[in-house]
């Protein structure tokens, strides 16, 4: 994958997060800070992609926002499986597990791939 299609990719993750997240707000309702912080996740993606895209430099922002966004899915997928483990949860609990388990392996390549970019482009000089 090329250095421009990762970081367009990354944009377009944050673009269909922020349309999930705020349906999921819209429809179920959360926490505030929850949601800002989906939103600071969103808008660092968003940020570093376009940074990124535009001078071809700084893929320690993208790595910064990928690593934001692994932490931020991390522990919300694990929320998600203490309360499961603990017996509490329901069918709903289970799907939310599921999908954010997904999301947090997608997320996890993302970061590795922004670490090898920076990595990388370190020797590219």
């Amino acid at each position: 994958m090329s250095k421009q299609l990762f970081a367009a990719v990354s944009m377009g993750f944050a673009v269909v997060h922020f349309i999930g997240e705020t349906v999921w707000h819209l429809k179920y309702g959360q926490y505030l800070p929850m949601l800002i912080v989906d939103y600071i996740a969103i808008g660092l993606l968003v940020f570093s992609g376009s940074v990124f895209l535009t001078t071809k430099r700084s893929p320690g922002l993208l790595c910064g926002a990928w690593g934001f966004e692994f932490c931020l899915n991390y522990r919300t997928f694990f929320s998600r499986m203490e309360v499961l483990s603990l017996g509490s949860g329901d069918a709903m609990t289970e799907i939310e597990a599921l999908f954010l388990g997904s999301l947090l392996g997608i997320t996890a390549i993302c970061f590795l791939l922004a670490m090898l970019l920076c990595y990388k482009q370190g020797y590219d000089r």
